[in-house]
């Protein structure tokens, strides 16, 4: 073993690979960095590139590719709370207030250093308990995996800022919106409304940049204030950069080290099960870090160990999802079932007999996810100070641009004009239904568990009518018996704490003695929800028309959403005083600004279907960057700022076609006319 190891070392170390490495890493940066470009675009893009090279270069490449993009994807969290990946999702909730606060290379750099440590323990864990843990997952069936994802949903229902319910509510909508097209196991279409793109499903790689981007992008073009709002940074240079990545490291290895260790243990095991996810690792590496920590209460407002802990988790990850790939040939993510599809391009074949005949190439990958960890610390420690200078470009600059990447990435993963529109559309809806109280975080996150989740519960329901019955299923899986246990103590003590929260404001006198005003909150908070009961009960009608197998699953999540809604009813009727002080959800939204905003972006969508991308960019460009920089600088004057706009669009466009056609092959949108 410790001559497989030396041979591995010395391999990676010859010249091609270590520049191979350092390629791969930095474009897996970047790639991550984009909004919907992650890991698994990342692989598709380069994968092309490996036919005719080395084995072992091709895969120090592809694992390079896959690290880099795993920590490329906070980059835009932690800057402009847009997540390039479905892990930095997490990573948004303290990354980005951080940023905000002044700390945004502090926040960058803890990133790097937790996704460094992250992924050297995912390698370690390959090193050490490959052979254990490929053992280990053959005990996972349909039922624990379907159980799993759940309590994924559970706990990022949890933290939902303000309402549970809605929490809970939101990740079934997400859940929700993987049921449209041909279901996973018959191929019978749902709610497609014979519209035939619907056929195919919703776009979840526009819809998760949708609900992101374009809220963030319409509130940074509302923002009254947005020059008091601008973060300092003031000295970049590397050697600024090297003490404060110093001070990172210095941070986190004597104070946070449980919590890497904690988070690096549950990207892996969660690697390892097929189909969860990074999204999981890191939610429940954020919720084990936030239940542990002696501030809890600085969670989601900027707390460092909220940055360190999803970061560490998504990118053991990495390891640990190439585990099954290598020892029993099933992968843990979508970014590993490409990089399993490398492997049978060169003609070997992952599993069991994988590691004895190819066990120079296993420890070699393990050598690469190591070595690939040092490049990525290294790279994001000398680039850290000009990512951060992202931050500097003003609204009227970072709108159409952010806007726009993000149509393309929209736009790349399937190919479909329907993918831009709805990206757009479900944006502008996301931006409201943010101010009434849903968690965009949780529908992402159910919307890419949606399909395990159905084909598990389906297996496992499968196996338990062979066996008899539920009952007699649960009492040979003790791994679900436990998880269920947990599930059912976890919903208990949530139940405690809500009765415990309503008695205490019961008894306090003053402000909570006060019920909230029907015209505000309140008011807002009753409709919504009896909108959402009308709308599951109107889809739960339509699935019964579907056979049983495609039905059970969509009425499953119309209930759990009709369910969570209806005890907010019930929470908005009888429980009036949790509204007390709360104000209106649209108090203070400046209508016109906002009306304007809507209007340029969906301006934009009829001009790229009429006229094609380059047109309709350069004109969304020019008028975007002008309108924005009317309302931050009106005393600018109006000459002046056209030539910027033109300016700002001559360069830009030129530029975005460089990057996306001429560098990652992508194909621009056609319009009807161009």
């Amino acid at each position: 073993m410790l001559e497989l190891i030396g041979q591995a070392l010395l391999s990676c170390l010859e010249p091609v690979n270590i520049l191979t490495m350092f390629i791969s890493v930095t474009i897996g940066i970047v790639i991550g960095a984009l909004p919907g470009f992650g890991a698994a675009t990342g692989l598709v893009l380069v994968l092309p590139l490996t036919y005719s090279i080395d084995p072992s270069t091709a895969f120090i490449a592809l694992t390079g590719i896959y690290l880099g993009a795993e920590y490329g994807g906070s980059i835009s969290s932690i800057l402009i709370n847009t997540p390039g990946t479905t892990a930095a999702v997490i990573t948004a909730f303290d990354g980005y207030p951080l940023a905000q606060r002044g700390h945004a290379r502090e926040a960058l750099l803890l990133s790097n250093v937790a996704s460094f440590s992250g992924g050297c323990f995912g390698g370690f864990m390959m090193l050490l308990c490959m052979p254990i843990l490929g053992k280990f997952v053959l005990k996972f069936g349909a039922g624990e995996i379907f159980i799993l994802a759940a309590i994924g949903l559970l706990l990022v229902g949890s933290i939902a800022r303000g309402n549970m319910l809605k929490g809970i509510a939101s990740a079934g909508l997400g859940l929700f919106f993987t049921l449209f097209g041909a279901d996973s196991i018959n191929g019978v279409s749902r709610f497609d409304f014979d519209v035939p793109i619907l056929i195919g499903g919703l776009p979840l790689i526009g819809g998760m940049l949708g609900m992101f981007a374009v809220p963030q992008m319409i509130n940074l073009a509302l923002s009254a204030h947005i020059r008091q709002e601008k973060v300092e940074f003031g000295d970049c240079t590397i050697s600024a950069n090297f003490s404060m990545f110093r001070k990172c490291v210095a941070a986190i290895y004597p104070k946070m080290l449980g919590i890497v260790a904690r988070s690096g243990l549950f990207g892996v095991l969660i690697g390892i099960v097929p189909g969860v996810g990074a999204a999981v690792a890191s939610m429940a590496a954020y919720t084990s870090a936030r239940k542990y920590s002696s501030h809890p209460e600085e969670f989601g407002k900027g707390a460092k160990e909220g940055i360190v802990a999803p970061e560490a988790a998504n990118n053991a990850l990495v390891g640990g999802s190439l585990i099954p790939v290598l020892s029993l040939g099933i992968p843990g993510s979508p970014a590993a079932a490409i990089y399993m599809g490398a492997i049978f391009l060169h003609g070997m074949t992952p599993g069991p007999n994988f590691l004895v005949k190819e066990a120079d190439l296993v420890y070699l990958l393990i050598a690469a996810v190591f070595l690939c960890s040092f490049v990525q610390l290294f790279l994001g420690a000398v680039t850290i100070g000009s990512l951060a200078s992202i931050l500097k470009v003003s609204a009227s600059r970072l709108f159409p641009v952010v806007i726009t990447i993000c149509c393309l990435g929209a736009f790349v993963s399937r190919g479909q004009d329907f993918d831009i529109a709805f990206f757009l559309v479900l944006g502008i809806c996301a931006f409201f239904a943010i101010r009434l109280g849903f968690n965009m975080g949780a529908i992402v996150l159910g919307a890419f568990l949606g399909s395990t989740m159905e084909v598990s519960l389906l297996e496992g329901l499968t196996i338990a009518g062979a066996m008899g019955g539920i009952g007699p299923y649960l009492a040979t899986r003790k791994i679900a018996m436990g998880m269920l246990l947990l599930v059912a103590l976890y919903l208990a003590w949530q139940a405690w704490q809500f009765y415990r929260a309503s008695r205490a404001c019961s008894k306090k006198t003053g402000e909570c003695k006060e019920k909230g005003s029907w015209r505000g909150y309140r008011g807002w908070d009753l409709a919504v929800s009896l909108a959402v009961i009308a709308a599951a009960a109107w889809f739960y009608g339509m699935a019964r028309d579907y056979p049983e197998t495609s039905r059970l699953f969509p009425q499953i999540v119309l209930l759990v959403i009709g369910g969570c809604m209806a005890i907010n009813v019930v929470r908005c009727i009888f429980f009036g005083t949790l509204y007390a002080g709360i104000p209106a959800p649209f108090a203070g939204l400046n209508l016109k600004k906002a009306a304007v905003s809507v209007a340029l972006l969906l301006g934009y969508l009829f001009c790229m279907n009429l006229l094609g991308f380059y047109a309709s960019t350069a004109l969304f460009f020019m008028a975007a960057s002008f309108v924005l920089d009317l309302w931050q600088n009106p005393e600018i004057p109006v000459l002046r700022r056209l030539r910027g706009s033109l300016l700002y669009t001559v360069c830009a466009v030129p530029c975005l076609w460089l990057i996306f056609v001429k560098l990652f092959r992508v194909s621009m949108p056609e319009g009807i006319l161009m």
